[in-house]
């Protein structure tokens, strides 16, 4: 089984200069958990629900050093309005591993395992085609033998 096989080709995308409440905004209406930031075709980066989430909660070592989040949930609410206008380019992670569409599913897999990705752009020719996670690949395993 190839990727091509199992990946999701409506993928959501956006450009460096999305702000980070659009993101937000996107990752709720279509219940995602990733967005592919896409300039001219090619893939510049992914942000994560998770990338977002730490943007607007203090790490626990923040926490710990800072009385302020103890005692004042308003710190945090500020911090989160601090974001909302900021580009995804100063967020998003931007050594995004990418797969061919031919590359055996398996494989895909073995190296979202290894790499502690979840997800993984799927490129042809440069171009963005899709996405693929590990619920596509699972999905894929284990609907095959019923139809097959």
């Amino acid at each position: 089984m190839k990727v091509a096989d199992v990946m999701r080709t409506n993928v959501v995308t956006v450009t460096a200069a999305t702000p980070l409440r659009k993101i937000n905004e996107l990752l709720h209406r279509f219940n995602l958990s990733y967005i592919v930031i896409v300039e001219e075709g090619l893939v510049k980066g992914i942000i994560t629900y998770a990338d977002l989430f730490r943007q607007v909660l203090p790490s626990y070592d923040e926490f710990m050093r800072d009385e302020s989040y103890w005692l004042n949930s308003e710190t945090t609410e500020q911090r989160a309005s601090d974001l909302v206008n900021k580009p995804v380019s100063e967020v998003m992670s931007r050594s995004v591993i990418t797969v061919p569409p031919d590359m055996e599913a398996i494989r895909a897999g073995a190296l979202m395992t290894a790499k502690k990705v979840k997800q993984l752009p799927v490129v042809k020719d440069g171009q963005l085609v899709g996405v693929v996670s590990f619920t596509d690949i699972t999905w894929g395993f284990l609907m095959r033998p019923l139809f097959g």
